[in-house]
């Protein structure tokens, strides 16, 4: 399948709901200077620092995902903290470091890219 027909594949009139939890995991972000630069300090802002993100399946390592018009990769594995059933501790979201791999323009872009980089592996 040609990355062409793949995009003409995804152009669904309707809208699909998928009825699955979503796994939330701390996402730490952080912009090499030079783009970091290029951007306005409103934009930067929404991208670097830690969010919570949510995911469908757990991401593993190396896994390219999008992100606010950037595309990212998981540095390493997702480091989890578990907890025991009905316990009054402390719980920590499960978190993993995230490596800026470039920017795109729109959701074509990305959609082509990402399937680029998904081949790749």
């Amino acid at each position: 399948m040609e990355f062409s027909e793949a995009i003409a594949a995804t152009q669904i009139e309707n809208h699909i709901k998928v009825k699955q939890p979503r796994l939330w995991i701390l996402c730490a972000f952080s912009l090499p200077d030079a783009v970091a630069e290029r951007l306005s300090a409103i934009d930067a802002a929404k991208v670097q620092g830690q969010y919570l993100i949510g995911f469908n399946s757990k991401p593993v390592k190396g896994e390219h995902f999008p992100y606010e018009s950037h595309i990212w990769r998981t540095k390493g594995e997702v480091i989890q903290f578990p907890a025991r059933y009905r316990s009054r501790g402390r719980k920590d979201s499960p978190f993993v470091v995230c490596e800026y791999v470039e920017s795109c323009e729109d959701d074509m872009q990305m959609f082509t890219r990402m399937l680029e980089l998904s081949s790749n592996i």
